[in-house]
């Protein structure tokens, strides 16, 4: 089998707040004065960091509600998955990483388009974009279906 794994975005959401990455080159001055403004890292790089991290809801409990267990963390990945994804996205969004988390191509996924890499999909919110995301389980390859309602 394949193992699939996904939340509705709110992890990935929180941890974006967190999260930031220098942009060089900008005419705003940030904090340090240096020109150099920060943005918040994208969806896809923040699922990519909990990957990497090994952990699903990273900023849970403290700015995440989640429940905490003194007997095991539930959120923890054990393995990981074949096929991880988001919910709730501002876009669509896909990256095929490795055990590190490290972009790979697909000559480097395994004859079977698998091998030990975790498809990483953001999905966008249906009711904002009428985007779906198909996935082929096989190849992991991904395609975005677009449900057009102007001509009802």
């Amino acid at each position: 089998g394949v193992r699939v794994l996904g939340s509705d975005g709110l992890n990935v959401a929180d941890l974006r707040r967190f999260l930031a990455e220098k942009k060089s080159g900008a005419n705003t001055e940030s904090e340090e004065g240096d020109g150099d403004l920060v943005e918040a890292v994208s969806s896809l790089d923040a699922l990519n960091q909990t990957l990497r991290y090994g952990h699903m809801a990273p900023t849970g409990p403290d700015s995440l509600p989640t429940f905490p267990s003194s007997e095991s963390d539930p959120f923890v990945l054990q393995r990981k998955p074949a096929v991880y994804f988001v919910g709730n996205c501002e876009e669509f969004g896909t990256r095929l990483v490795d055990a590190n988390g490290d972009e790979v191509t697909g000559d480097s996924a395994g004859e079977d388009g698998r091998g030990n890499v975790t498809r990483l999909v953001c999905i966008p919110s249906f009711a904002a974009t009428g985007e779906a995301v198909l996935v082929k389980l096989r190849s992991l390859e991904c395609e975005v279906v677009s449900f057009n309602d102007a001509s009802l």
